[in-house]
């Protein structure tokens, strides 16, 4: 068939008046399925939470192990760089390889400064010169390595009982310092 000249000009004027008929139907095929501009996921990139269960930190200073900390239960807090930890059981070793137990309900690492915060019912054992330590607030410094007590603290050994309201004690030196207001109770004391 030929068109000629003068009607071929007729197939755009079709297309313009009949739009409204088609364009529903044909826009209603061409449009994308589901939304086109889905909600962006949010992230989080120095967010890390976790809950895990039977946590083991081993530290080591020049090459001879200083600590090893356990506990049942950890997860990670509000904190950033903070691991919560439950039912935690540490022990710390001096330079000779003495072991010195420390058990506690709850407690604190951060992991940038090392610290080790332990609260609820901590108790201390030196195992080497079979003494006990009683207190609810203990901070342990691996790099210092020194754990500070700021409230009340109660000491028992062979033969002696100190209460006090604070103690300072250095790891490599196995010096103590309790301050303020100590009580002392020895057994065994002759008086001179």
């Amino acid at each position: 068939m030929k068109f000629h000249r003068n009607t071929i000009w007729l197939v755009p004027l079709i297309i313009i008046v009949t739009y409204p008929l088609w364009s529903v139907p044909v826009g209603n095929f061409l449009s994308p399925r589901g939304s086109v501009d889905p909600a962006p996921i949010p992230l989080h990139p120095d967010n890390q939470n976790f809950n895990m269960n039977t946590v083991q930190i081993l530290q080591n200073q020049k090459g001879q192990k200083t600590a090893l900390v356990r506990g049942r239960k950890a997860h990670t807090g509000v904190k950033p760089n903070v691991l919560v930890m439950e039912f935690v059981n540490a022990d710390l070793f001096d330079a000779q390889g003495n072991i010195t137990k420390i058990i506690a309900n709850t407690g604190e690492y951060n992991t940038t400064s090392k610290i080790l915060t332990l609260t609820d019912d901590v108790v201390i054992n030196r195992i080497h010169d079979k003494q006990f330590l009683y207190t609810d607030l203990l901070m342990y410094d691996s790099e210092k390595r020194t754990v500070k007590c700021p409230g009340k603290i109660r000491l028992e050994g062979k033969n002696i009982e100190i209460d006090g309201g604070s103690l300072d004690y250095d790891v490599t030196s196995g010096s103590y310092e309790i301050g303020k207001r100590v009580h002392c109770i020895i057994n065994g004391f002759i008086k001179p």
